[in-house]
């Protein structure tokens, strides 16, 4: 066993390097900028970021992704990394402290994640260790000051996967308090508020979001889809609240609707099937593109039943069946053919 004197041991101070490569996640490089920004509340200068292996440095961050980093690549040729437990596992990283790493890297904390959000949870890892807590922007949490910080072996960890695929929050009745918060310091609820919710899940080791709903529109107030790129930017992974189906928020059908509007005026499925349909399938080609849960299922308007209350339980359930029918037929035609490559969740109360 080693001892402890002779375990690799690795001092971080201002001086240190961040390197990531331009192929690298841009998710990985705005987190490896968050944490350079952790550092410089530390060590009251913040470290350089490089793309490219330049001049000789003594200590460095290499961050990549397997798959998108030729330097994770040739370190795992040279023996330096055993990545048998990382590859091809959803959210691993490995954060190993290596010696003589390249000619010009004498000492480096090498990340390396199985995908994006196992890069970016392991540089955030490297914030808590430092002692940065997840909350550093929310509750005045700042690190205390310090000239240097040392990482030995012990830091050394490859981690397993997440017992739970999705998890997240719900920013439920935004007004006042959120809502509040957004206008003051971003000017309304758009991707500048949501970039600061979106690093506080990730710190969080969170992926998913359910975003405002009472009064806001996640894919328009951006502007645009603005924040919905950035969540996917970022790797986080977005869903629309229990009553908002197919990507499109609540509010949207009511700035929509209207007697000459393609998506009808009628909120029903039984009075405004074609309407509706167009609506939900506008929704799925929209956010498309973008790493989604996908709400399925309908429900009235503003908390309402979906049928008037005279109608029977069968009535419901054979409504609620034609409309699950109609949303899996419009995603294997608008976003993926093979719907069980869909994350979807329906939600019923």
């Amino acid at each position: 066993m080693q001892g402890e004197d002779s375990m690799a041991k690795i001092n971080i101070e201002k001086n240190i390097v961040f390197y990531g490569e331009k192929n690298e996640w841009k998710g990985a490089h705005i987190a490896a900028d968050s944490v350079r920004q952790d550092m410089y509340y530390i060590f009251r200068e913040k470290p350089k970021r490089r793309e490219e292996l330049g001049q000789s440095v003594k200590t460095a961050v290499i961050y990549g992704t397997i798959g998108k980093s030729r330097w994770i690549d040739e370190l795992e040729k040279q023996g330096a990394l055993n990545l048998e437990k990382v590859r091809g596992k959803w959210e691993v990283y490995q954060f190993q402290i290596v010696k003589n790493v390249f000619p010009q890297v004498e000492n480096a904390i090498v990340i390396v994640g199985s995908d994006k959000r196992g890069t970016i949870y392991g540089l955030y890892h490297l914030s808590e260790l430092l002692g940065v807590s997840p909350l550093i922007h929310w509750n005045h949490v700042w690190p205390a000051k310090r000239d240097s910080i040392v990482l030995d072996e012990s830091a050394n960890v490859t981690t397993k996967e997440p017992s739970v695929r999705y998890r997240g929050f719900f920013i439920n009745d935004e007004w006042p308090a959120f809502g509040t918060w957004a206008e003051k310091h971003f000017g309304g609820i758009n991707a500048k508020c949501y970039a600061q919710i979106f690093e506080l899940l990730l710190r969080l080791k969170g992926n998913y979001l359910w975003p405002a709903m009472w009064a806001s529109n996640f894919s328009l107030d951006g502007p645009g889809l603005a924040s919905a790129q950035l969540a996917d930017d970022m790797g986080v992974v977005m869903g629309t609240s229990h009553h908002e189906p197919c990507m499109r928020a609540g509010v949207e059908y009511g700035m929509m609707r209207g007697k000459d509007s393609p998506y009808g005026d009628a909120w029903s499925f039984l009075e405004n099937e074609k309407g509706i349909s167009k609506f939900w399938e506008d929704g799925l080609k929209r956010n498309a593109l973008f790493e989604n849960v996908i709400t399925m299922g309908m429900r009235g308007e503003n908390d309402t039943a979906i049928l008037e209350k005279e109608s029977t339980v069968e009535e419901n359930v054979k409504l609620l069946r034609n409309v699950l029918r109609t949303q899996n037929r419009l995603i294997r035609e608008n976003v993926n053919c093979n719907l069980a490559k869909v994350p979807r969740v329906m939600v019923l109360f």
